[in-house]
């Protein structure tokens, strides 16, 4: 197995090459990747760890792997991890066509309800006879 490290400049990580292109399965890219963001995590890159951790990777065709991020700075900040991301990928997935591509989405907000007033109305707007309840026995809502 040929492992060979290019790049543009002489400074900073290279990507591997190599001539190994075996088939893998989504539950072993899975596996390959917990593992990578387990390494992350060791190495106190808790910001990268976080980013990889929301999001499951996308297997878009045997080689194509998508990330998704919820912003350009996440984005940024996958890319300056991204060789040896790649490099990981390829080397414990032994498949060095395996490349990386990357999908903003949007990020889904969740109302919370912190208070009791608006726990209560959440209820009743969803059981309209939770306040005929309320009403029949008298009960308050605390503040």
């Amino acid at each position: 197995m040929e492992r060979i490290a290019q790049g543009d400049d002489d400074e900073g990580p290279k990507k591997v090459t190599g001539d190994a292109r075996e088939a893998f399965s989504y539950d072993r890219l899975l596996e390959v990747w917990n593992a990578f963001t387990q390494k992350m995590k060791a190495a106190d890159k808790i910001n990268l760890f976080t980013i990889l951790n929301n999001f499951a990777p996308t297997l878009l065709n045997p080689e194509l792997i998508e990330i998704s991020v919820e912003s350009k700075t996440q984005e940024h900040l996958v890319q300056q991890e991204s060789v040896e991301l790649l490099n990981f990928l390829r080397n414990e997935l032994r498949n060095f066509g395996v490349e990386v591509t990357y999908k903003l989405v949007e990020r889904k907000i969740e109302n919370r309800l912190y208070g009791n007033r608006e726990k209560y109305d959440y209820l009743v707007n969803k059981n309209p006879k939770l306040d005929e309840l309320r009403r029949r026995f008298n009960l308050d809502i605390n503040p």
